[in-house]
């Protein structure tokens, strides 16, 4: 049977709709902006970037490449999402 990296395409969709869901609920927060500047903008970046990664691992897959490389950078850029949340709550 073969191993599909689901996990890793799943990861990469979920970061995708976090952040285009966030850029549309981010717009009337300049808090967000003004602290630890995430812009709608910036978020619209990054649910690009999770597209781009699920497309990336599914093209490996489809090309029996390793996707442990890619797994490894979405991991960075997804810990790197979520800690710029936490920047902005360091203050309060």
């Amino acid at each position: 049977m073969p191993s599909v990296d689901l996990f890793g395409i799943l990861a990469a969709l979920a970061l995708a709709v976090a952040a285009f869901l966030s850029s549309r609920r981010n717009a009337g927060h300049p808090y967000a902006d003004e602290v630890y500047a995430m812009t709608p903008r910036k978020h619209r970046r990054y649910a690009a970037l999770g597209l781009l990664f699920a497309l990336a691992i599914a093209a490996a897959e489809a090309l029996h490449l390793p996707t442990v490389p890619l797994d490894a950078v979405l991991t960075l850029v997804i810990v790197f999402y979520a800690t710029s949340f936490l920047r902005g709550f360091s203050d309060v």
